[in-house]
């Protein structure tokens, strides 16, 4: 069978022809370049997907080089542009996943060991960020061009959610311990499993694998401003990146900071008016927010400084010396902190909030007790803060069913995304059948 890996060429070296490499003429410098290929290919399905979180919820308003922002009609149609690009750049990435792994199985060597971890861990990623926009999508475990049939139903979900647990659950036999943030590990399979378990609402394996990962000798919140803004630059040394894609090319430079910090000045993304001036405001719980110097300019609502574009007369609150070859975040220790104490409650999950608190303030007052209510507002409140401008906002509204925070909410059947019409037409509408809400 031939292994094709597209889009990353630059990343396979010697090795000839580069797009049809017979597995049982496979070499171990093979399967590295083929594994590095693939998560080369990773870093491009990030990217695409970066911004979606933050434009739907509201986050974002138009920058000096973008047009009005209308979050509702990026997905409010089948015929939508994001939908169906979301939807293809993940069906090209996880054909080129699964035939990574075909060629691994073929091998027991240890570069296949690693190279078969890695395809499952990303083929994992790839269906949690397809599921969590789409609900039911086709579940494809080995490449083929024919159409795979899927139903709209809990049945079908479950099934999808089950292939994640056990892909993560077969990676982590795999891969290898932590040993750094810009490949698969354990650890990142830990991680996920966490995310994961969290949005299918099992609160006893979120806090298993979260407490994994709290107190690991390999991991620690930051503690500070400029330990904080450290985690998104280049060559950055952070305890607190699980995974990132190490962005690490010769060309072709993935920069998040150009659509909303870019040096022309020409960004498509400012904050939201009302964020700028409100999001890290000391609360009734806490003072001194460390997320907000690294974040915003405090004099001018215009850029978002998060990702510095490594033109300090712009403003920058830390020098970025190669700020084109900055990480792509993937999953971090606040992901898992937060996920925890969501999922241990307003009782239990005040002494986790607090340990996370202490290390973004300067102090926290948290009270004895708080109401479900109270509880939920603060868990929110604190992953916009903590992760505005990373694309997980509309995520926590979404999983936490809190369209209340909409100024405008046009319907409950936009929290799944549209099946691309496109698609449908291809593979047959009774193949592919359309989330409720949406109509042709």
């Amino acid at each position: 069978m031939a292994l094709a890996v597209s889009g990353c060429s630059s990343m396979l070296d010697d090795v000839s022809p580069k797009h049809a490499i017979p597995t049982d003429k496979l070499s171990e410098d093979d399967l590295g370049r083929l594994t590095n290929g693939v998560l080369y290919n990773m870093e491009s399905f990030t990217q695409s997907f970066w911004t979606d979180g933050d434009l739907l919820a509201e986050n974002y308003i138009a920058g000096p080089g973008g047009l009005e922002v209308m979050p509702h009609d990026l997905t409010a149609t089948p015929s939508s542009s994001t939908a169906k690009s979301r939807w293809q750049k993940a069906y090209t990435t996880l054909y080129d996943v699964n035939s990574l792994l075909i060629s691994a199985n073929a091998s027991s060597s240890a570069a296949a060991k690693e190279a078969k971890g890695t395809a499952l861990f990303c083929r994992a990623y790839i269906y949690f960020n397809l599921t969590i926009r789409y609900g039911c999508v086709p579940l494809l475990t080995t490449t083929t061009n024919d159409v795979v049939p899927f139903e709209i139903n809990d049945a079908h979900q479950e099934k999808v959610w089950a292939r994640i647990i056990k892909d993560l659950e077969d990676a982590e036999k795999e891969l290898s311990n932590f040993h750094s943030p810009y490949y698969p590990s354990k650890e990142a399979c830990w991680a996920l499993l966490t995310k994961v378990y969290m949005w299918v609402g099992d609160k006893a394996k979120t806090i298993e694998y979260a407490d994994k990962l709290i107190g690991h000798k390999s991991f620690e919140l930051s503690d500070s401003s400029i330990e904080y803004a450290s985690m998104f630059i280049a060559n950055n040394t952070s305890k607190e990146t699980i995974l990132a894609w190490a962005n690490k090319r010769s060309s072709g430079f993935l920069t998040l900071w150009e659509a909303i910090n870019d040096v022309d000045g020409s960004w498509n993304y400012s904050p939201a008016v009302n964020l700028h001036s409100s999001l890290f405001n000391d609360s009734q719980y806490a003072a001194g927010d460390y997320r907000y110097a690294p974040t915003f300019k405090a004099d001018d609502s215009l850029p978002i400084i998060k990702f510095p574009n490594g033109n300090d007369a712009l403003g920058q609150f830390i020098k970025n010396e190669n700020a084109s070859a900055s990480p792509l975040m993937v999953l971090r220790l606040a992901d898992i902190y937060l996920a925890k104490a969501e999922m241990q409650g307003n009782v239990d999950g005040l002494a986790t909030m607090k340990s996370f608190m202490e290390n973004r303030y300067a102090s926290v007052t948290l009270p004895a007790t708080m109401t479900e209510a109270e509880f939920e507002n603060l868990i929110l409140d604190e992953n916009q803060r903590e992760f505005f401008a990373e694309g997980h906002r509309w995520f926590d509204i979404k999983r936490l069913g809190r369209t209340d925070l909409y100024k405008n909410w046009a319907g409950d059947y936009l929290l799944n995304w549209p099946v691309p019409q496109d698609e449908r037409d291809l593979a047959g509408h009774s193949n592919y059948p359309q989330n409720e809400g949406y109509t042709e």
